[in-house]
């Protein structure tokens, strides 16, 4: 069953009464409520309101039959004089942002979250600051004091922050960096640890969760789902994953509305291991819809909900600071979408996805060598988010998280630690993928890589195949060197002279890749998202693995797709338009012929292995189940 949570402010009585509030909350179908504290009180009339304000609203909405969590952030604490601050890997002070290798600020918060438990709650729930990575502008931590007094006593040497920052960002794997992971993964062990202690004392039966961050699978020296399982005690986990509609507002760190789904969904694949209830970020912040549109959140939620990789989202439908009835059209689209809902409930249930098997290593931070002929820099910070994920998002290619796919992608350092036995199975490559790979001896058909060229704005990508242009836009390419028996299939004019951009290649081995000579790190975005590369995508797979994609549409910007099959054959397509213009008449094809399909938000004809649907408009919804 997909659940829905909605959080709201703890004070929302300064917007209006409890029946307003309960009455909104039921127009999304809430099951459970979740309290926003803010941040720790440090001043004591303060602290006593949040607890006043807390049993009060805990025991109505009990009694309304909701189940009630309280929110509250992890390390946030403003006028902070007592307690140690975290410190940027480069040495920045990171203000109002606690330590936990501060063994007082561990022991404060473990007697304020232990207040909080005293006031009836079913759930404490840690904000998006449990993470020593994306905070105040710095992108990873921490080296304070602490960190560097216990990173010295693992290594047994004094090493200097700038020494210990050196060795963390650059070279090959190495005992400063593994200590340096080590220590951030111990504190958050440790905090976890404490605060479950503090809350067994009033009550081991209250569920303790945390929101995972972009940090939380690596860079923090744990995961998501290790902390998840602390906190829990023994009450089931629970886990909020990060990945928000409200991103693709802004693009923040280059992510578009598709990009937080596949997010999502490899979090997922990372985390389930059938104990752990999940939760979707379906966060429109800072609300109302002016500022984030309902689209968004509803594009969000009945993707998510079709994939099944949560047990349900936390909506954040509700504004925390106007009065209850200002903005209501988050419910609104809610009300309108539940029979939506339910379809995709029905023909999207029972089934597994199929596509593209996307390669995302969890943690790659220790084993990186930094810098290589590909990549002379990195903030490592960023390696979270999956630009083999977002060409394919993008382009309309279904994709897979776990198992095998009809073809496989790897970029960059999640080729480090990719099995030897997925090499056979027809993988897509960008260039750092290719440099590692040939490092560790598997023949991709590179013979060497050159210097980096590229940059420009007025570079473009010819195809061979039809002599198609594509303006490059700034990318970044290689001087690279083939071996005998690499096809070129597009190549760019740059400063350097002609290089290649693109190739397939099939080893003595028989094993086949296409390689992008793209740095995906930098400069990409517009070479990995346009109607040329799609179609190059959907052509080459059959030829990488013998396989077509389960469903395929072509010349449509930002038209995100899913596919999902049964043992029986059946197969449920869902597309998401998110693109501001019409997606007039799509034709999808099929991996074969199929003999019936029902419309889900649509309507439209199949003809053998086509499928001919009526227009959707810009970010909108339609899918259609197809069977044998």
């Amino acid at each position: 069953m997909y659940e829905i949570s909605v959080p709201i402010s703890n004070f929302f009585s300064e917007q209006g009464s409890k029946e307003d509030m309960l009455a909104q909350l039921k127009r999304f179908d809430t099951k459970r409520v979740f309290l926003s504290l803010g941040t720790y009180e440090l001043d004591q009339s303060k602290r006593d309101r949040v607890m006043r304000e807390l049993t009060d609203n805990c025991q109505f909405f009990k009694e309304q039959g909701l189940e009630v969590g309280a929110w509250i952030w992890t390390f946030w604490l403003y006028g902070n004089t007592a307690f140690r601050n975290k410190r940027s890997i480069n040495g920045v002070e990171i203000e109002d942002f606690m330590c936990p290798t501060d063994e007082n600020f561990v022991r404060f918060a473990a007697d304020y979250i232990k207040e909080i438990a005293e006031c009836g709650v079913d759930i404490i729930q840690f904000d998006d600051d449990f993470r020593y990575g994306f905070l105040n502008g710095e992108s990873a931590s921490c080296l304070c004091d602490g960190h560097i007094a216990e990173i010295n006593r693992i290594t047994g040497e004094q090493s200097t922050r700038e020494e210990l920052a050196y060795h963390i960002t650059n070279g090959a794997k190495n005992k400063y960096r593994d200590a340096f992971l080590k220590v951030n993964g111990d504190s958050f062990r440790h905090f976890a640890k404490e605060i479950r202690r503090s809350v067994n004392g009033v009550n081991p039966k209250i569920r303790i969760s945390l929101c995972s961050c972009m940090s939380s699978w690596d860079l923090d020296g744990t995961s998501a789902r290790e902390i998840a399982h602390l906190l829990a005690g023994q009450t089931k986990p629970l886990l909020r994953l990060i990945g928000a509609p409200y991103w693709a507002v802004k693009q923040s760190w280059g992510n578009c509305l598709q990009d937080t789904v596949e997010l999502t969904r490899m979090e997922s694949a990372w985390t389930r291991d059938g104990e752990i209830e999940i939760m979707a970020e379906g966060d429109v912040y800072p609300r109302p819809r002016s500022l984030c549109p309902a689209s968004y959140l509803e594009c969000f939620d009945t993707a998510v909900r079709a994939s099944g990789c949560t047990d349900g989202i936390l909506k954040y439908g509700i504004d925390y600071i106007s009065n209850v009835g200002y903005e209501t059209g988050y419910a609104k689209f809610h009300e309108r979408n539940r029979s939506i809902y339910a379809d995709i409930d029905r023909i999207f249930g029972g089934k597994q996805s199929c596509g593209v098997r996307v390669y995302e290593t969890m943690r790659k931070i220790s084993d990186m060598e930094m810098p290589t002929a590909v990549n002379d820099s990195v903030d490592i910070a960023h390696l979270f988010f999956s630009k083999a994920a977002r060409t394919l998002a993008y382009n309309t290619i279904p994709t897979v998280y776990e198992g095998h796919g009809v073809a496989g992608i790897v970029f960059d350092e999640n080729a480090r630690r990719l099995p030897f036995e997925e090499m056979g199975r027809g993988l897509i490559l960008d260039v750092a993928a290719a440099e590692i790979l040939t490092a560790r001896g598997v023949d991709v058909g590179v013979e060497k890589i050159g210097q980096e060229t590229g940059g420009s704005k007025t570079e473009i990508e010819r195809f061979f195949d039809n002599g198609n242009c594509i303006f490059s836009r700034g990318a970044y390419f290689y001087d690279l060197q083939l071996k005998q028996g690499a096809e070129i299939l597009s190549t760019a004019q740059t400063a350097i002279g002609t290089v290649p951009v693109s190739y397939r290649y099939e080893n003595a081995d028989g094993q086949r890749f296409l390689v992008l000579n793209i740095n995906t790190r930098k400069g990409s975005d517009n070479l990995l998202k346009h109607y040329a590369r799609s179609e190059q995508y959907a052509r080459m797979i059959p030829w990488l693995s013998g396989e077509k994609l389960p469903a395929y549409t072509y010349g449509h910007p930002a038209m995100y797709i899913q596919t999902k099959k049964d043992a029986q054959g059946s197969m449920a397509v869902g597309l998401w338009n998110l693109h501001a213009d019409i997606a007039i008449e799509p034709v999808i094809e099929l991996d074969h012929v199929y003999t019936s399909v029902e419309f889900i938000n649509c309507s439209g004809t199949l003809r053998g292995d086509r499928v001919f649907l009526s227009d959707i408009p810009a970010f909108g919804f339609a899918a259609f189940e197809v069977r044998v």
